[in-house]
């Protein structure tokens, strides 16, 4: 009897540590599930990214492209000089003529 004063101090501490260890957890699992959000966020724009470098790779080494071509398709005998196009000779060139591009597997 005679430290019940004090076994109830302690206990009501005890009570107060209980509440803000679970207010704190609660507040750290809003924060890990944003975090989560952010690595995926994060994950899509590297893949974007590096779709994006190779699409720039492609786009301004036409030799890349022609020995790709020549990799995966048959050489065509009748016409060895083939012009690869560019993106910006296609928005250069004029609105009367027509474009037209086969790829034909064998």
């Amino acid at each position: 009897m005679k430290y019940t004063k004090q076994i109830v101090f302690l206990l009501f501490i005890n009570l107060i540590i209980v509440f803000l260890s679970i207010f704190t957890g609660n507040l750290t699992r809003k924060l890990e599930i944003t975090n989560q959000e952010i690595k995926q966020i994060i994950e899509k724009e590297k893949k974007q990214l590096t779709i994006n470098r190779v699409e720039f790779s492609f786009y301004n080494n036409p030799s890349y492209l022609k020995q790709l071509h020549n990799i995966y398709f048959s050489f065509d005998d009748n016409n060895p000089e083939k012009k690869i196009i560019s993106f910006s000779s296609i928005s250069i060139n004029n609105t009367d003529s027509l474009v037209l591009v086969d790829l034909k597997s064998k």
